[in-house]
């Protein structure tokens, strides 16, 4: 049997499977508690933050588990605007306005367009023939939404994918983190497609993964947000996931999900040289 489905899911890992039936024992207890199975779960946690916040580039403390990737990227892009807002009660756009690429997942644009649904506004950003997102558009929208313009233009928060889950385009991220960083505007990135073959480009202020694309458990979502990124979680808080994501970790699901993701990235650089035949094919 040959199997063509993988930018919807991947098997489970062989390292994520060995780390996720040891981590039911090990890692059951709440790690919100200060027993010694609850440290030992808390301790667990902390490595899978550490791993994948080094495949991110990212610090530990910026990164939290999700219940998928979906969730993730829905919390992404919610929050980083709910963020922006906070900075702009009172103007004619108060409810903030969303860019993203015509080609975004659909959890991304769905996001989108519940925030319409709450009053506030969602433009996209076409492609050319191969998918690329049309930088030069979005330097356009940019510099028509300059604040001390005072129009209804300005733009809140640019969200844009590594890599496009349909055709597996791979989209200029740097180019457009340089473009928003210029006006002032915070960049989400679903990398969901990218992370197992290689860290995402520098700049970025809020990500989102989901684990099942790189081998790891259904049902795990990875949320990074940078320490300088204004960002407001748009669910109810509680003491767990730093305050974005309520609700009980899964431990067990967090540490294959990590495994997953360092085994994939070791053996990236041999899967692209069988897959790239076949991808050519």
């Amino acid at each position: 049997m040959t199997y063509l489905d993988a930018a919807s899911g991947e098997p489970l890992h062989p390292a994520a499977r060995e780390v996720l039936l040891a981590a039911y024992d090990e890692g059951w207890a709440d790690p919100a508690r200060l027993y010694r199975d609850a440290r030992r779960a808390r301790m667990l946690l902390d490595n899978a933050r550490e791993i994948v916040a080094a495949a991110l580039g990212a610090r530990p403390d910026e990164v939290v588990f999700t219940g998928s990737g979906t969730q993730a990227c829905h919390l992404a892009v919610l929050g980083a605007l709910a963020g922006r807002r906070r900075e702009r009660v009172g103007s004619a756009t108060s409810a903030g306005v969303l860019v993203t690429s015509a080609v975004e997942h659909s959890a991304v644009l769905q996001a989108g367009a519940w925030h319409v649904r709450r009053g506030g506004r969602h433009d996209t950003v076409g492609v050319d023939v191969t998918g690329v997102v049309d930088v030069p558009a979005l330097a356009e929208r940019l510099d028509r939404g300059e604040p001390e313009r005072g129009t209804a233009d300005e733009v809140d928060v640019v969200a844009v994918q590594a890599a496009n889950h349909e055709v597996g385009t791979v989209q200029p991220v740097g180019d457009v983190v340089a473009l928003a960083t210029q006006h002032g505007v915070p960049v989400v990135v679903d990398a969901s497609q990218s992370l197992p073959w290689g860290p995402p480009p520098d700049g970025w202020s809020v990500l989102a993964g989901s684990a099942h694309k790189w081998g790891g458990p259904a049902g795990v979502g990875v949320l990074a947000v940078r320490r300088r990124t204004r960002f407001r979680s748009v669910l109810p808080e509680d003491e767990r996931g730093s305050g974005l994501v309520p609700g009980f970790e899964n431990v067990p699901g967090a540490l294959a999900a990590a495994a997953a993701l360092r085994a994939r990235r070791e053996e990236a650089a041999a899967l692209e040289e069988r897959l790239r035949p076949l991808v050519d094919r």
